[in-house]
């Protein structure tokens, strides 16, 4: 991977957990076609107390519904099998049968 790139994210990570509109602590991965290209971490695991926020932290995240959908349908984009200007009757025929 390129230094200069992981320097970047680092330095991006490093920002939203630093200054007056910080947030605790940031865990960020990014994987491609071939595995993982960026892993990186920074901050607290709670503000204002000591252990640092590693790749490997566990905590809850909630609300992530929308974003798995939403990964999973640009995935079958990428893949052609949904068309994204297609009615959704196409995929879901009861939807084409609901009166409103």
């Amino acid at each position: 991977m390129n230094p200069g790139f992981t320097s970047s994210l680092n330095h991006l990570l490093d920002a939203a957990t630093a200054g007056p509109q910080r947030v605790p602590g940031v865990v960020a991965a990014i994987v491609g076609r071939d595995g993982l290209v960026y892993e990186g971490a920074s901050g607290q695991r709670t503000l204002g107390q000591a252990p640092a926020m590693t790749t490997d932290s566990v905590f809850a995240m909630l609300s992530t519904s929308k974003a798995i959908t939403a990964t999973a349908v640009l995935q079958l984009f990428e893949e052609g099998r949904l068309d994204l200007d297609a009615p959704a009757r196409n995929y879901v025929p009861m939807i084409g049968e609901l009166q409103v």
